[in-house]
């Protein structure tokens, strides 16, 4: 069974999802939307996220691309949703179109753990560990894991005024200060993440 991170704004569908696959074995997590993904991916670590593509604050997929960029989650497998038909710009390893007979999501994820122990990786997996040097030689770079480092702290800094925010909210407390300094700051890990993206590969993500 898998560690699985369950990520949809539609509470309802999520929880019904949530009770699907903790009654077929899987340790699951749950989040409402991209945001929220990327916290408990960080306290969580998942080997399989299980995402909406449309969410709040931050969408699924950029939760990915986040995530991704942090050399423990270069290789988590993904399974996207989506009611429409977009793939979203990232590598995923499923995709489910809304609405989904649950069952295919419970194939996929067992197909994902049966590949998993038969020890063949996705070619995201094995392109990744290209990009981050991992394989023969690793990562030795302590510039690139001090990028990798602060990357990790700003998503835990946004994480953490999320929850200041909801406190201020439950306490009556005026929020739109702390909300402006929110949005700066997911505006700010996007552009972090991005800079370690071209500083640890530049050829594959400059310009064409």
């Amino acid at each position: 069974m898998s560690r699985v991170l369950l990520a949809d704004d539609d509470t309802a569908f999520r929880d019904a999802l949530q009770t699907l696959l903790g009654d077929a074995g899987h340790e699951v997590a749950t989040a409402g939307n991209g945001l929220e993904t990327v916290s408990a991916a960080l306290a969580a670590t998942p080997e399989v996220i299980v995402s909406d593509v449309h969410m709040p604050v931050l969408e699924g997929p950029d939760a990915v691309s986040m995530l991704r960029a942090i050399p423990r989650f270069c290789d988590v497998s993904v399974i996207l949703m989506s009611g429409d038909d977009t793939r979203a710009g990232i590598v995923a390893e499923g995709f489910l179109h809304k609405p989904f007979d649950p069952r295919l999501l419970l194939d996929a994820l067992a197909s994902l753990s049966e590949r998993k122990k038969c020890g063949s990786a996705s070619e995201f997996t094995k392109s990744h560990r290209a990009a981050y040097g991992v394989g023969k030689s690793g990562m030795t770079s302590a510039i690139a894991n001090r990028q990798h480092q602060r990357v990790a702290r700003a998503f835990e800094l946004v994480a953490e005024q999320e929850r200041r925010i909801s406190g201020l909210e439950r306490r009556g407390i005026e929020t739109g200060l702390a909300i402006d300094l929110y949005e700066i700051m997911v505006c700010s890990v996007a552009t972090l993440t991005r800079f370690e993206q071209i500083t640890v590969d530049p050829i594959n993500t400059a310009p064409s």
